[in-house]
């Protein structure tokens, strides 16, 4: 049996909490839900911390529960800067615990081929407006990774990005990938060229568990990562 620690409780940490607690190799959940929140962490038999707070917090929170020898799983991006990434990873390494990144999107183990033209779409209605460099389109570079490992952008033009919306193209050999996204929506869409990307699987729950089990790649999950963060980088310069 496992003890963990969830650190945020917005929209996704609610999601992410439900989903540990169906996992019944957890023995005990402990919650702090934002930086107000005074509860002291009992880290006797902890073996992860869950980080679900805004990116920005990310590198100091990390950091800190590396440097107590504590695995941790990270929402997306890992922080917003590759230096400090490999500086986690590092940390992870030499501390012998794990850093494992959210990508979700790979646990839908859908058969998507690349062609030489590919549209991506994603439509919902969304409050939150903005990020989405960071919300959405990290998700959709993490399943591109196996297309494009160890390729180079070579091409990436901004189309439109507007309040809630957000529109470009990248190019990568001879390839061009065009990601589009609505978050003033009324439809819910998330499609691969003609494939649709939504499930009703609780994904999340099958990614926590494995994670939990380490039954997954760390090594995999970290390129997935650092791929994902630069491309976000190259796009969004």
């Amino acid at each position: 049996m496992t003890n963990v620690c969830l650190i945020g409780y917005g929209e996704w940490g609610k999601k992410v909490f439900n989903s540990l607690k169906n996992i019944k190799q957890i023995k005990e959940i402990q919650l702090i839900k934002n930086r107000r929140d005074k509860t002291k962490i009992n880290f006797k038999n902890l073996e992860w911390i869950f980080i679900t707070t805004n990116v920005a917090s990310h590198y100091h929170l990390v950091k800190k529960y590396l440097n107590k020898r504590i695995n941790v799983f990270c929402e997306k991006p890992l922080t917003n800067s590759i230096k400090k990434d490999l500086e986690l990873y590092k940390l992870a390494k030499k501390n012998k615990c794990r850093i494992y990144v959210s990508d979700i999107e790979n646990y839908k183990k859908l058969n998507l081929k690349l062609r030489s033209k590919n549209t991506i779409k994603r439509f919902k209605f969304s409050k939150n407006k903005k990020n989405i460099f960071e919300r959405l389109v990290y998700h959709d570079f993490t399943y591109l990774f196996k297309f494009l490992k160890n390729k180079k952008i070579s091409k990436s033009q901004i189309i439109k990005k507007s309040k809630g919306k957000l529109s470009f193209k990248v190019t990568v050999d001879n390839k061009e990938i065009n990601f589009i996204y609505d978050l003033n929506s009324k439809r819910k869409i998330h499609k691969f060229n003609d494939i649709n990307l939504k499930t009703n699987k609780n994904i999340l729950k099958d990614m926590l568990q494995k994670v939990i089990l380490k039954k997954v790649n760390f090594y995999q999950n970290k390129k997935i990562s650092l791929f994902s963060s630069l491309a976000l980088n190259i796009v969004n310069k």
